[in-house]
């Protein structure tokens, strides 16, 4: 079992909030963006999202989305739209579209 598997789902929830949450700061500060971290702190995005239970991506998803965003107009202003970061971002939110849950 992985560090991540072990967590609360509390704790979770928190390290994946603290993660979107600082990258979207981090990326207002534009000149102080180093860019060869993007990737993998996208990647851990992702698959923090995508390890949540069912019922709590789906509760937190619109915000989520929302964040992403934020996340995908600040790396396409920094860096374009054929950005490499900037595709992974909006890669994400299709894949998080089509993802869809059913509302109850």
């Amino acid at each position: 079992m992985d560090k991540w598997e072990a967590m609360s789902i509390n704790r979770r929830l928190f390290d994946l909030g603290s993660r979107l949450g600082s990258l979207e700061g981090y990326l207002y500060s534009e000149e102080k963006v180093d860019k060869s971290y993007l990737k993998n702190w996208l990647r851990n995005i992702e698959n923090e999202f995508s390890q949540l239970p069912a019922g709590l991506k789906q509760e937190i998803e619109g915000d989520y989305a929302e964040i992403l965003r934020k996340v995908e107009a600040l790396l396409k202003r920094l860096y374009g739209d054929t950005d490499a970061d900037s595709l992974q971002v909006t890669g994400m939110i299709v894949t998080l579209k089509g993802q869809k849950m059913p509302q109850h």
